[in-house]
């Protein structure tokens, strides 16, 4: 029975997909938690999430695959530097799995953590539209934030996905997970760890086996929600000025899409916060003070700096966080304390790491005491992670994609500054909250990382243009 309805599943995907390919990837992203509903077909473990993206890939293949390579060729002759780091990426990723001596196993983690989202990466930027305004606010920017107002947005053409609907599937994503966090805040349900369950310290874990995990999925969505939210009616109102938009904006409810998205943002906000996740608060504060500064309101940005410095290192338990003098951040010092000591052991470790989830058996395990600290599977740092992960070579070129992608988003700063600081917070969240956490080894995680590498490449003017004549 189990194995006719993931058959039935995977031919009504398909079949949506093949009717309407940008509904199929708009359903995708939203069902991202889905890769907590697991099965086996066979001896093979699978999720839910993995068949959705068989069944999205498998269309994409057979009838978009020719005309998108093109397109992603093209765009890549004007990134080179970002496509050689991308390839050198993905060729670490590969070298890793036999890094590991369980090789068997890590080729199931490289799959849902490199293969599949970076192909993910590539079809998004395949199926990537050519806005219909050129120039100015009113271009790329007003375009794209005329279709944010609509909950309907309309794309150029069948099949082709917008930054709109990129924005408003990740929002939409994170519905399921900030309700329950909600309600998990007053009633305490499914929260399985005993110690966070309990009222008077209780920290929520939404579908999730970690609060953690909340703010690394919540956080980053969150500062791309609230660029819109802050972009609308001026990007409409320039909009509107530019040739042949006045049609486009007339009649759309941009007043209940932008009341439903802020609602979706204070969910999202009041469940990091009932989360008690430092790393997620911190990272959320960065972000916005990063996007304050961007945005133009540069004083603002430096005094609620500085206010939040004073009031760190005033309050007790936050001076503790801040200079790792807690328990948690003692932990995670003695992590990186057993990373550099494995690095450091041979040529061969430096440069390699430790293979594909590899982590505790090589690097912690020789130390392990579950008194002291629970047994993990990644060091807890953005560059530790990957460079364990994926060597040195590796974590060279995800620096060196990150990297990129702030300066794609610097360069949108000159269409449109609220979008670009949008885009400038998603990323410094996922870095400075990957200082002390992991934000990309999680099924859903791995993918939301790459839908927001490729955001900028949607409004960038490079690839609108070659989009455009392609």
């Amino acid at each position: 029975m189990e194995i006719l309805i993931i058959f039935l599943y995977f031919c009504f995907f398909s079949w949506l997909a093949w009717k309407n390919f940008r509904l199929a990837l708009i359903f995708f992203i939203i069902l991202l938690p889905s890769y907590l509903i697991r099965f086996k077909i066979g001896p093979f473990p699978s999720t839910v999430l993995e068949l959705t993206f068989g069944s999205l890939f498998f269309v994409w293949l057979v009838k978009y695959s020719r005309q998108d390579w093109k397109k992603i060729w093209a765009i890549s002759k004007k990134h080179v530097w970002f496509f050689v780091a991308l390839d050198l990426f993905f060729v670490a990723s590969v070298v890793s799995i036999f890094v590991s001596d369980m090789w068997w196993f890590s080729l199931g983690e490289w799959r849902a953590y490199f293969l599949e989202p970076m192909i993910f990466f590539l079809i998004l930027l395949g199926r990537s539209s050519s806005p219909s305004y050129q120039e100015g606010v009113g271009g790329v920017a007003g375009s794209v934030i005329v279709q944010a107002a609509s909950l309907t947005p309309t794309p150029p053409k069948r099949g082709i996905l917008t930054a709109a609907d990129l924005i408003w599937a990740l929002a939409f994503s994170t519905l399921s997970i900030s309700i329950y966090a909600i309600i998990q805040k007053f009633t305490g349900w499914g929260i399985a760890t005993p110690q966070w369950a309990e009222e008077s310290g209780r920290r929520v874990t939404a579908f999730f086996t970690s609060p953690n995990a909340v703010g690394l999925y919540l956080a980053p969505v969150l500062m791309l929600t609230v660029s819109v939210i802050a972009s609308t009616p001026r990007g409409i109102n320039s909009a509107k000025q530019s040739h042949g938009t006045v049609e486009r904006t007339e009649g759309l409810p941009r007043r209940p899409a932008i009341a439903g998205l802020l609602a979706m943002t204070i969910f999202a906000v009041l469940a990091i916060i009932f989360t008690k996740s430092q790393g997620a608060l911190i990272g959320l504060g960065a972000g916005i003070l990063v996007f304050l500064f961007f945005s133009g309101y540069k004083k603002i940005a430096a005094a609620v700096a500085i206010l939040a410095i004073i009031v760190a290192l005033a309050v007790p338990s936050m001076r503790q966080a801040v200079l790792f003098q807690d328990t948690a951040n003692q932990n995670r010092l003695r992590l990186w304390g057993y990373t550099q000591i494995f690095l450091t052991q041979s040529p061969k470790n430096f440069v390699l790491g430790t293979g594909v989830r590899q982590f505790f058996r090589k690097a912690q395990k020789p130390y392990y005491d579950k008194i002291v600290m629970e047994r993990l599977i990644y060091p807890h740092n953005f560059f530790l992670n990957f460079w364990t992960e994926v060597g040195l070579i590796g974590m060279l070129a995800m620096m060196t994609i990150l990297g990129y992608s702030f300066f794609l988003a610097y360069r949108i700063g000159r269409q449109n500054k609220i979008i670009s600081a949008g885009l400038f917070g998603a990323l410094t969240v996922l870095l400075i909250h990957g200082l002390v956490d992991v934000p990309y080894f999680k099924n859903d995680l791995a993918f939301l990382f790459w839908v927001i590498i490729v955001l900028p490449f949607y409004f960038d003017p490079i690839v609108r243009a070659t989009v455009s004549h392609s």
